[in-house]
């Protein structure tokens, strides 16, 4: 009796191993083919292939090299940083999670042929960029309508040395416009050749910028828009006329003449220790007005006389505040 009953409990053991080891192989063949559904093998420009996938799910592909069709028929030895990785014009390369590489072909003297950038994306998070306050990772503005505008952005401080290896920009219309990075990286200046001062937008301008630190390449993409919705005048320059009266004219950078491009000035006074963006130590409260003057009467000894500007026909940006320290002279009351 012992020795059956021992003899059914070593054949339910060997039964759940037998299953616990099924279940294993299943879970990971499940894995690696959810890994395989993730993965986009796909060319960004020339000689540089980009392998975009979902890191939460992502182990392990093969990509396929090749080192040119001039080559076919030669004696090809593929090198990477870590040696010799294999030979003939077509290599196929395992790229694991975020390690892709620059992988070089060459004759067998040694004469270098061509070479391919395997670059990895994370399309399920973005690292290298941080974003605004307004929840966008590129910010773009332009001083008036000349076609010209500037976009910004701020790197993570663990990703400070990456950069810009490629700009995607146009209109659906056609059009042709011109970028070109800031020296010091942290943002890009573009020109619409095709833009008129006094022409209608047919459509909005699409832009892409990819980063790349090490193999990792991250893809920004901005909101598309029209030069009129990044409007965003310079700050003006205020001009004390006489004791109560403030004036000031337009931006220099802003598109003429005035009288096409007509601007709004909101007007506030506030306490010298605050800001002008505060709500707070309103000293005259903020309105609106066309002109380009206004009479203040304040009995305080000194305040901040603030200004900024925008567009009057666009729903576009104001500009930033710019404002005059203004000190009342005390009256003499010795008698």
């Amino acid at each position: 009796m012992d020795s059956k009953r021992y003899e059914r409990k070593l054949s339910h053991s060997s039964f759940l191993q037998m299953i616990m080891h099924s279940l294993k192989i299943l879970v990971l063949i499940l894995h690696v083919a959810s890994s395989s559904q993730h993965v986009i093998i796909e060319p960004l420009m020339s000689n540089v292939l980009v392998v975009k996938v979902d890191v939460s799910v992502f182990t392990e592909t093969h990509v396929s090299l090749s080192c040119g069709e001039s080559y076919e028929d030669r004696k090809v030895v593929w090198k990477n940083n870590r040696g010799t990785v294999g030979e003939g014009n077509m290599i196929t390369v395992k790229v694991e999670e975020m390690r892709g590489g620059n992988y070089s072909c060459y004759n067998t003297a040694g004469d270098y042929l061509n070479h391919t950038l395997v670059l990895v994306q994370d399309i399920s998070k973005q690292r290298i960029l941080t974003q605004s306050h307004r929840s966008e990772y590129i910010n773009c503005f332009a001083r008036n309508y000349s076609g010209i505008f500037h976009c910004s952005w701020t790197k993570h401080k663990q990703r400070k040395s990456a950069s810009v290896v490629l700009i995607q920009a146009g209109r659906r219309s056609g059009g042709n416009i011109s970028c070109t990075v800031d020296s010091d990286g942290s943002g890009l200046s573009c020109e619409d050749l095709n833009s008129c001062s006094f022409g209608e937008e047919v459509s909005r301008i699409n832009l892409k910028v990819y980063f790349r630190t090490s193999t990792l390449l991250e893809e920004y993409t901005v909101s598309p828009f029209y030069i009129r919705e990044r409007v965003r005048p310079d700050a003006i320059d205020i001009i004390k006329m006489e004791n109560k009266t403030f004036s000031w004219s337009y931006p220099a950078t802003w598109s003429i003449p005035c009288s096409y491009f007509p601007l709004l000035f909101q007007v506030k006074a506030v306490k010298p220790e605050v800001s002008c963006d505060s709500e707070e130590e309103v000293l005259m409260e903020a309105q609106i007005i066309k002109e380009q003057k206004i009479d203040v009467s304040l009995s305080e000894d000194r305040y901040h006389f603030c200004v900024r500007n925008k567009d009057a026909l666009v729903d576009s940006v104001w500009s930033p505040w710019i404002y005059h320290e203004q000190e009342n002279k005390m009256k003499n009351n010795n008698i």
